[in-house]
């Protein structure tokens, strides 16, 4: 699906692929409208008709794009960004956000129980064109960020004449914001490991503990791309950038440099629960060791005596005696008490 919003004199219109090519043929009413083009979920033919017949992005770009369409198993490109003289490209990751994740502005739903959620969010690729009137945003999934800057405009129209390095800036901005309640999710579950470690080891697996910690490696690993991305936008390294939206720029990557020390704080927190629960693991079963070592040991001489009296020799006096067996006996469980005793004296037994 192609949406294709102008922007002029405070009003806001929708065109269809006809109109827009309509409008480039008029050069001068071209240069004063500010375009916003979202290609969502498009067909082949709707790609090669906006990005190439259109435009004339270059192809790498449109290779780029396509990839998650032609090769799945590839997976999303990580975020770049590229200055093509004419035009920036740009690839982006956002986190696909639940819709029933807790403290975020998309939530709608408790019907989904919270620990069904993944602790691995899956990401989606977005890619951006910006130009000197025009932006083009392209993706084969649904993009909550996207949709809600849509929805931003459409209520407030005479914003999106202030250029599409606006619009690109409101868009980055959202997909920033929606790292807040996925890193405190994952505070949320940091904390609760944490209690059940010492409270309820059974219940924590070290699968869980991974889990959480490959899902913040491979969230640094995204924001780091990004965050350079953001850092050269807002430091004027591009004609398309305003120098009065570097600042909204230079705003929205220090609240992503803040977030990316966070979640550097919950890698070494995570890293630090893994050593703990290693550690108390290996206290449990030091304590199962110990159990078992002192009931071996206490088996160990009534073992021998047993054996002794198993030989079946013709000449063993006790054999004969009327009380040998309650003897024995009596003399095994002495031992066995007497061991007991002196091991929770030396405080082997605590």
């Amino acid at each position: 699906m192609v949406s294709i919003y102008t922007a002029k004199n405070g009003k806001l219109k929708t065109l269809t692929i006809q109109e827009l090519f309509a409008l480039r043929n008029d050069a001068e009413e071209y240069k004063k409208t500010t375009l916003w083009i979202d290609l969502d979920n498009p067909t082949q033919e709707e790609e090669e008709t906006i990005l190439l017949h259109y435009f004339f992005f270059h192809e790498l770009t449109i290779e780029d794009i396509q990839r998650e369409r032609l090769e799945p198993r590839r997976g999303d490109h990580y975020p770049k960004l590229e200055d093509y003289n004419d035009y920036l490209f740009s690839i982006l990751n956002p986190l696909i956000i639940p819709k029933n994740l807790p403290g975020s502005k998309y939530f709608e739903t408790e019907d989904i129980p919270l620990e069904d959620l993944e602790l691995l969010f899956p990401t989606q690729q977005v890619n951006v064109y910006i130009g000197a009137n025009y932006l083009v945003t392209h993706h084969y999934e649904q993009n909550l960020a996207i949709d809600y800057v849509i929805e931003f405009f459409k209520r407030n129209p005479k914003s999106i004449e202030r250029g599409p390095d606006y619009i690109f800036h409101s868009i980055l901005d959202e997909i920033v914001e929606n790292y807040t309640p996925v890193l405190e999710y994952y505070d949320m579950q940091m904390e609760t490991v944490e209690t059940e470690i010492f409270e309820n080891l059974e219940s924590v697996t070290l699968e869980r503990i991974l889990e959480i910690k490959k899902g913040l490696i491979r969230l640094r690993k995204i924001m780091a791309y990004q965050r350079e991305i953001l850092n050269r936008l807002s430091r004027g390294e591009f004609r398309h950038i305003s120098k009065t939206e570097m600042h909204y720029y230079r705003n929205v990557y220090d609240h992503l440099v803040r977030i990316a020390d966070l979640l550097e704080t919950y890698r070494e927190n995570i890293s630090g629960l893994l050593e703990i629960y290693m550690s108390v693991t290996s206290q449990k079963m030091n304590q199962v060791m110990k159990v078992l070592t002192v009931i071996s040991t206490i088996f160990l001489p009534l073992t021998f005596i047993s054996s002794i009296y198993g030989m079946n020799f013709d000449f063993m006096p006790e054999l004969r005696w009327e009380y040998g067996y309650f003897m024995i006996l009596a003399f095994l469980l002495a031992i066995a008490l007497g061991m007991l005793g002196y091991f929770r004296k030396r405080g082997w037994l605590e």
